[in-house]
Formats: structure tokens, C-alpha cells, sequence
């Protein structure tokens, strides 16, 4: 089969896999979105039960075992009144994203786009159900009444993509299989968690996108400074690597990711772009073939019909057509004579406006910048430290850089100080040559 579609026709920029914005309606329910994601894990689902009807069935399950039935009314003031039930335990989370059948009965298209995101970070992986709850008698038979009512989930109707981070989707499901160890943990932070990987996503997708030479992509340099530090010049690493070189690189988060459409063979698994070249590379059809393909594609695509774009000779490898097909689709969006440079301009609003924004803040003369507050820091540690009793900060810090968050030394001397603040580091020797850090779950 070829590695490319068979035939490749220009049209119009099309934008259906790996970034979960479009350049509008991006507003995201993340209670949904929380719960959908949890029945992937779970592989369980509700369908089609209102909370009033469960809370009538609690009542006359309560009832039936309660000396003094007229006790309910305390039950459902403390449980239902103040919607108390949904911090009971992480499946009661389900009622958020139910389905009919295995389909999602709600929610938006920017929510299933997500749930399709980190479905994808997923995989194969899965939650043990039950999750092993510590409830008292009257939660767990108000569970009981819940488990009654949850069914299997079969494979669930996100549509399947060959990861394009795959070191990402390790540490996802290591934090996930951790949450689920602390369940309480998990209902209090898995929405957090589901923030922190969108954001972590997007920003590495986009640092990644020039890299696909390379093979399977790393994690790449991006610097943070906590929300208590002040944003200086002088900090080199925060100024060169971090928000000024996400805002550069997500501008072409569009323009490669719809030339990357135009290449998936349809009806199969969507693949990242440095897999469609690997599989280029190792193509044993008709010598020159995908060549040609591309090359006619890319002279279809500069000709004064289409995009009307300069002139350019035929590559002569697959590296250079590559290369001159993602020059020409980012290039295409900075003509000033049609409207797809505002149309880019909109995909970047979008995902600093719904997926970004709680991590970028303006410091002043500094301008923007990328920033971790303490309770994003706190969840960071404790899904790096994970299973560990503790960690030397050093791995700690490269845990921190495989989820897509570097800091530089300054903010790392003001990481030490807040853990020490909290109580959860040991020095073990005065001169502070080996630090660990403890989770606080």
C-alpha cells in the first residue's frame, strides 16, 4: 500500500486530527470532558440516567433499609442538595458524558475532540474497575444503586490516531494508573490533569513540528517560572525558550497539520508526520513514485489557479519534497490577498484562549510569559514522584521536562524553597548535594 494517498488533490486547508481547536466554537465543558475520559479508562458507561432519577432511586433503596425512613431527608440534603454525591467517589463522575450505545449522547465537538486527544493518549491502556474506594455504609449503598446502572464500554467512538508524542502517552498513563491508586486524589485532580496534558500537548506538538527528519519526536525545551518569581531579562532561558518560542512555532500548527491531512491514505489510522516520512523512506513501490506524486502536487499547489505562490523546481529526494511541501503550506497563509492569514490567526486566538490561557501571564516590560502556579506545581510532583515514596530532584526535574514543563536554575532554587516551605524534601547531607522530594498524596 502507499504511504501517501493515492490521489492528492488540492483544496481547500482541512484540519481533522492531532490539535484538538479549530478557528472557532472551542469552548470546552471540562466536567464532560473529565467524564468521558474516565469512562475510556474505565471502559464503563452510563446510559440515558438523569441524577433526579437516582437520586428517587436512593430514596427508596435508603428507605427500605433505614430504621427511621424520615432519615433520607438529612441523606439527600447532605448528599444531593449540595451536589455532594459527585465527590463520593471518581465513578460518579460517569453521570457527566453518558452514552447511547457507544456514542456520546452530549457535549460539544471541542469536547469530543479532546476526549478524542487523550482517548489516543489512552491507547490500549485501562483502569481496574472497580476502583477501590474507601466509602462509608450509606455511600457505598448509594454506589451500589450507581453500579447498577453502569454498563461496558466497547471501544468507544474516538476515532484512532497513531500518537504523534509517544513519549507523552507513557507519562499519561503512568499518571493516570497513579490517580487511580488515590481515588480521592483522582476526583479532586483528574480535571487539573486533563488541563495540564492539553496545554503540555499543544505547546510539544507545535516545538515538534519542524523535527520530523528526526524519527520519533523527544520532549523538547520549554521553560516555565513560577507564579511568585519575577520575570527578569537577564533569565536567558526563559526569554529564548520559552513563551516567545511557542508563540513562533504554533503558527504552524495549521498550515502542517492540514498539508499533513492531505497526505493520510484514507479509511487508515491517522499517522504523524515524521511516520509518513519514515514510511516514504522505506517504500518499496515503483522507484520515484511518491516522489513524483508530491512533486505534481506541490506545482498544482504554487500554480497562479491555486495558491499562487513563486515558482520552484521539482525536488529531487523525498527529504527535499517534503521539505518544500510544508515551506509552501505555511507559506500560503501569509499572503495578504485572501483572507487564510486571519483564518491562521484564529487557530492561534483559539488555543491561547482555551487551552492555553491559564498558563500564560503578562510580567510587565517581559511581555508574556509561561508560568506554573502552586497548585499545578503540586500536582506536577506528585504525578513525577507517582508510585516512588519520594525522588532526587534531578529526576524529579527531567519528570517535569518529560511532561513538557522545564525550569531553569533560578526557578528551581525557588521550587526547593516551596517544597521546604511545604515539608516535603530531606537533604541528606548539609551541603544539600542530594535532594529529595516526597509526594504529598
Amino acid at each position: 500500500m502507499s504511504p501517501i494517498a493515492t490521489e492528492l488533490k488540492v483544496g481547500n486547508n482541512l484540519l481533522d486530527s492531532y490539535l484538538p481547536v479549530r478557528n472557532k466554537n472551542n469552548d470546552v465543558n471540562w466536567q464532560f470532558v473529565t467524564g468521558l475520559v474516565l469512562s475510556y479508562a474505565l471502559k464503563r458507561k452510563i446510559e440515558s440516567y438523569d441524577p433526579d432519577q437516582f437520586r428517587e432511586d436512593c430514596k427508596t433503596h435508603m428507605q427500605a433499609l433505614l430504621d427511621e425512613p424520615a432519615f433520607w431527608s438529612v441523606l439527600e440534603r447532605m448528599f444531593f442538595s449540595s451536589q455532594d454525591i459527585f465527590r463520593v467517589s471518581p465513578l460518579f463522575l460517569l453521570f457527566h458524558a453518558q452514552f447511547v450505545g457507544e456514542k456520546i449522547s452530549a457535549g460539544s465537538t471541542a469536547d469530543k475532540r479532546l476526549g478524542t486527544l487523550f482517548a489516543n493518549l489512552m491507547g490500549d491502556f485501562s483502569l481496574r474497575y472497580p476502583i477501590q474506594d474507601r466509602l462509608n455504609f450509606i455511600e457505598q449503598q448509594m454506589l451500589n444503586k450507581l453500579n447498577e446502572k453502569i454498563k461496558l464500554l466497547g471501544k468507544g467512538p474516538f476515532a484512532e490516531e497513531q500518537p504523534y508524542l509517544p513519549y507523552m502517552v507513557t507519562c499519561f498513563q503512568s499518571d493516570l494508573a497513579f490517580l487511580a491508586e488515590h481515588p480521592q486524589y483522582l476526583l479532586q485532580e483528574l480535571t487539573n490533569t486533563l488541563r495540564l496534558y492539553a496545554f503540555s500537548w499543544c505547546a510539544q506538538l507545535a516545538l515538534n513540528l519542524d523535527n520530523w527528519q528526526d524519527g520519533e519526536p523527544q520532549s523538547k525545551s520549554l521553560f516555565f517560572i513560577l507564579d511568585s518569581e519575577k520575570a527578569s531579562s537577564e533569565r536567558e532561558k526563559v526569554k529564548r525558550y520559552g513563551y516567545r518560542l511557542f508563540a513562533s512555532q504554533r503558527e504552524k500548527l495549521f498550515p502542517i497539520l492540514s498539508a499533513l491531512e492531505v497526505l493520510q491514505v484514507k479509511g487508515a489510522k491517522k499517522r504523524p508526520l515524521w511516520q509518513v516520512y519514515q514510511d516514504c523512506l522505506i517504500y518499496s513501490g515503483t522507484p520515484n513514485q511518491v516522489l513524483d506524486e508530491l512533486n505534481d502536487y506541490i506545482q498544482k499547489f504554487i500554480s497562479k489557479e491555486e495558491r499562487d505562490l513563486p515558482a520552484r523546481e521539482r525536488a529531487i529526494n523525498l527529504e527535499s519534497a517534503f521539505k518544500q511541501l510544508l515551506s509552501v503550506a505555511v507559506e500560503q497563509f501569509q499572503d495578504k490577498k485572501t483572507n487564510r492569514a486571519d483564518i491562521n490567526k484564529n487557530y492561534i486566538k483559539e488555543l491561547e484562549n482555551h487551552i492555553c490561557t491559564d498558563f500564560i501571564q503578562v510580567r510587565g516590560r517581559a511581555g508574556k510569559v509561561l508560568v506554573l502556579n502552586q497548585d499545578r506545581l503540586l500536582l506536577l510532583t506528585n504525578l513525577t514522584v507517582g508510585k516512588n515514596d519520594k525522588l532526587r530532584l534531578h529526576e524529579l526535574l527531567r519528570g517535569f521536562e518529560q511532561r513538557g514543563f522545564y525550569l531553569d536554575n533560578q526557578s528551581v532554587q525557588t521550587l526547593v524553597a516551596f517544597y521546604e516551605r511545604m515539608g516535603n524534601v530531606e537533604r541528606m547531607s548539609d551541603s544539600g548535594d542530594a535532594v529529595y522530594v516526597r509526594k504529598t498524596v
